[in-house]
C-alpha cells in the first residue's frame, strides 16, 4: 500500500513524538489523518506504536487485535496482540493467543521465545525449555537473548 506523502508526514511526526514521551501529541497526529486512512495498516502500525509507548495497554489491545484481522499473515501481530494482553489482562490470555498462533506460524521463533517467557513465568520450566528449544533451532540469536531476558530467570536458575 501506498501513503499518501500527507498521511506519512502525520505518522512520522506522530512516531517522533511519541520517542520523546509526548504521546498526547503523537495521538494529536494521529488523528488528523482522514477518515478514509485510518483503517490502513501503516495508520494501525501507528497506533499501536504509541499505545505500546505509551503503555495504554487496553487501547493497544484493541489496535492489534484489529490488525490481526487486517492483516493475519504477519505473526508480529499476533506477538503484539500477546503482549499488550499480558499486561492489560493477565499471562493466560496472552499465552492462549500465542499458543494458537504457533499453530498458525510454527516456524516463527520469536512465538516460540515468547511462550518460553510465558512458561517460565508460569512455573512452567519443562514447556518453557521446549518453546526456547524450539525458538533457538529457528532462530540462533534466541540463545543469546535467552541468557538475559529476565522472564527466562526461573529457567535459567535449574540450569
Amino acid at each position: 500500500m501506498v501513503v499518501e506523502p500527507q498521511i506519512q508526514r502525520r505518522i512520522l511526526a506522530s512516531s517522533g513524538f511519541a520517542d520523546l514521551g509526548l504521546y498526547q501529541e503523537a495521538v494529536d497526529e494521529l488523528e488528523e489523518i482522514p477518515e478514509q486512512a485510518k483503517d490502513s495498516l501503516p495508520v494501525l502500525s501507528a497506533w499501536l506504536e504509541v499505545y505500546q509507548s505509551w503503555q495504554k495497554w487496553g487501547e493497544a489491545v484493541s489496535v492489534a487485535d484489529r490488525l490481526t484481522q487486517k492483516d493475519p499473515e504477519d505473526p508480529s501481530w499476533f506477538v503484539a496482540l500477546a503482549y499488550a494482553t499480558r499486561r492489560a489482562r493477565d499471562l493466560f490470555a496472552a499465552r492462549e493467543i500465542l499458543q494458537e498462533a504457533s499453530v498458525r506460524f510454527p516456524r516463527c521463533a520469536v512465538i516460540h521465545f515468547n511462550l518460553a517467557c510465558y512458561a517460565a513465568q508460569l512455573g512452567e520450566l519443562r514447556s518453557a525449555g521446549r518453546y526456547l528449544a524450539a525458538a533457538i533451532e529457528l532462530d540462533r540469536s534466541f540463545a543469546e537473548l535467552a541468557k538475559s531476558d529476565p522472564d527466562l530467570e526461573p529457567l535459567r536458575s535449574v540450569v
